[in-house]
């Protein structure tokens, strides 16, 4: 409720009362719970103080009743009651410290669980680990092959995506089509080595993923990520983190900025390509989803990877900012490889494959022209997204009675 991204929200909703009372419910469990467990200690404390004290009262008495009837003498009594205070006190440290131990197992027995849990989920060790990894050097990509990869989420029935082949030549723009949810993201990440699909291979210039250094592999492919992090350093630091070996080049972190239509923008900002972008701190400047977004372009134009994965680069971008990094998307062409994910169609139609996927299967492939005279997926929802930008027709005019005129 004291953040600033829900503020907008909070208010325009009239929120505070909803998210008070889930607040009040939650906290009224909680301390129910906590009230329980608190009794129970407090009654097991009780019992055990009282076992305690009436075994201490017991000792003390005979004690007393041993030392009055002279069968000990006072120095043995004394003894006796010094070594009974020193074994409680023992007694209650090593009870305490076992209660420590038996405390700290609960939480290792989460942390060896979390780890058995989380081993299933490493890539098995392969020639791609260490030493025998091999190298990329300064081989160009050749070609990019996606045989009958597969990815299957541990919490699903259906696969995201569901056996996809297809082959990628240098130099070409492909774009990933298909409506929400069918598996266009999740496929461009297996492509840029961020996931590890279940089934299938991915092969780079004929040889599989696995059989290279991995680390490697990811620093030839920039990937601008629809669900971009906003790092809270400088514009500049922000664009130059496409690049992280090479030294800060003003020149060049201009040039990627120009290419994503972000260099105007920067410039207007207080100081520039040095404003800190995080309002948390002094002198910091907050951007639009849309200028993070052109920011994030102009990371990925950066890195000017063999492969670049575009993912919705401008569902926040204004007509001239769209138009603009499409521009220079469009220039990559023939030249380095580029794969597109947008809803915005209008932009593909240059592309040389253009990929349709439903429900993680791929359904239509081609050229803009070919998917058009196929008559399939691909043709209604351009048709229907292009039906939006058609003329209206004219209103017709109203013409009032000659004798009201």
């Amino acid at each position: 409720m004291a953040e600033r991204d829900s503020a907008a929200e909070l208010r325009s909703y009239g929120l505070r009362p909803f998210l008070l009372g889930l607040y009040d419910k939650v906290m009224g469990a909680q301390i129910a719970e906590e009230l329980r467990v608190a009794r129970r200690v407090t009654t097991t404390t009780s019992i055990g103080a009282a076992v305690g004290g009436i075994a201490l009262a017991g000792v003390y008495v005979l004690l007393g009743v041993l030392l009055l009837n002279g069968r000990i003498p006072l120095a043995a009594a004394t003894t006796c009651i010094i070594a009974v205070q020193a074994a409680r006190s023992s007694l209650s440290t090593v009870t305490f410290q076992v209660d420590r131990v038996y405390t700290s197992g609960q939480f290792f027995n989460e942390y060896v669980r979390f780890r058995s849990t989380a081993a299933e989920y490493l890539p098995t060790p392969a020639a791609g680990d260490g030493a025998a990894a091999g190298r990329l050097g300064t081989q160009e990509l050749a070609e990019l092959t996606v045989r009958g990869v597969s990815l299957q989420y541990p919490d699903r029935d259906r696969p995201a995506v569901d056996q996809v082949t297809v082959t990628i030549r240098p130099g070409e723009t492909i774009a990933l089509v298909g409506e929400n949810g069918s598996g266009k993201s999740t496929l461009a990440a297996m492509i840029a080595g961020l996931r590890a699909p279940t089934g299938g291979t991915l092969l780079w210039n004929g040889r599989p993923y696995a059989d290279y250094d991995i680390d490697e592999l990811r620093r030839r492919i920039a990937v601008a990520m629809q669900d971009h992090h906003h790092w809270p350093f400088s514009a500049s630091t922000n664009i130059a983190m496409g690049d992280i070996d090479a030294e800060a080049d003003p020149a060049r972190i201009e040039a990627a900025a120009r290419r994503a239509a972000a260099h105007d923008m920067i410039l207007e900002l207080p100081a520039g390509y040095d404003t800190l972008l995080d309002k948390t701190f002094k002198n910091g400047s907050d951007l639009s989803g849309g200028q993070w977004q052109r920011v994030a372009a102009a990371r990925a134009f950066l890195a000017d990877g063999d492969l670049l994965i575009m993912d919705e680069p401008s569902s926040a971008l204004d007509p001239r900012a769209e138009h603009a990094l499409f521009q220079a998307l469009r220039d990559r062409q023939g030249k380095k490889t580029t794969i597109l994910i947008t809803h915005r169609l209008a932009n593909i139609t240059h592309a040389d494959q253009i990929l349709v996927l439903e429900h993680g299967r791929l359904i239509e492939a081609g050229t803009h022209q070919h998917l058009m005279r196929a008559g399939g997926v691909y043709e209604s929802l351009f048709t229907l997204q292009a039906s939006g930008y058609q003329a209206a027709p004219p209103a017709a005019a109203s013409v009032r009675p000659a004798d009201e005129q």
